[in-house]
């Protein structure tokens, strides 16, 4: 018997976030300058749209969070809603892999059919640094600690996962540090995600930070996944042998260290 959960309206509302958030970057980046929009070319409403965007999105996920907690405690079959949940997260994370497919086809046809894409030849400007493998190297090593966490916590060594949950998020948390890092210094080399001074739009420029942009999204909110599983083990949420909070934050931190491997080959090797 399969579980089926009552209808919901907060998958639209997270939805009408996502919507309206890539409006407000584009905006605020003067994506719509080109197409003489005024209204959309106004920083401020580009401003606006991208804060209420990220504020319809997170109102949604938490109430959306909030009614799988709740109709989890009323299950009359925890072991089949526990395994419809699990299936959920693996039909979410292939949309999520198709979304970054679209990424890796765009860089990939413009490096076949474009014989100029490719980073740009500014001073200091180097890809696949040092820098760049430090961070990979914190990323892949959060994987691991979230691996052996996962299965501490799964047997009950609940003091143990605690700490390889706070240190997969310590390692996470500077991995976004090391990628703020790297996107300050090159706008600051001039390496912008639209070409300001020409007016016109680089296309390796907007891959690279559409790609390593919407992958930091993701990691932040892998972030937030993980701090809410640390909640719950800090308030003995665990106990009961209901874990798939723990699995859902395992399983997506996983997908993100796998998303950015391939972004790094593509984006830092093969470029």
């Amino acid at each position: 018997m399969s579980h089926v959960p009552p209808p919901s309206p907060w998958p639209l509302i997270v939805g009408v976030g996502l919507t309206i958030l890539p409006f407000g970057v584009v905006s605020l980046l003067g994506g719509f300058k080109a197409a003489g929009w005024p209204l959309l070319a106004n920083p401020s409403v580009g401003l606006l749209a991208m804060l209420l965007g990220f504020a319809i999105f997170a109102v949604g996920l938490m109430g959306w969070s909030h009614q799988i907690i709740v109709e989890k405690r009323l299950s009359h079959d925890p072991v089949a809603q526990q395994k419809d949940l699990q299936l959920f997260v693996l039909l979410f994370l292939v949309g999520e892999l198709a979304a970054f497919g679209a990424v890796f086809g765009y860089i990939f046809h413009r490096n076949y059919y474009d014989p100029s894409f490719g980073p740009p030849h500014i001073e200091g400007f180097h890809f696949g640094g040092a820098l760049v493998a430090i961070a990979t190297f914190l990323l892949l090593s959060s994987s691991i600690t979230c691996e052996f966490a996962h299965h501490a916590i799964e047997h009950g060594r609940y003091q143990l996962g605690r700490w390889l949950l706070i240190g997969t998020i310590a390692l996470g948390t500077v991995f976004l540090g090391f990628q703020g890092y790297e996107w300050g210094e090159f706008i600051q080399r001039g390496f912008y995600p639209m070409n300001i001074p020409s007016g016109g739009a680089s296309s390796f420029a907007a891959s690279f930070y559409t790609g390593t942009g919407f992958h930091g999204l993701h990691v932040a909110i892998g972030l937030v996944m993980l701090c809410m599983v640390w909640f719950r083990l800090e308030t003995g949420g665990f106990r009961s042998g209901r874990t798939f909070a723990l699995t859902a934050a395992s399983w997506y931190w996983h997908f993100v260290d796998i998303v950015w491997v391939l972004l790094f080959i593509t984006i830092y090797v093969l470029s």
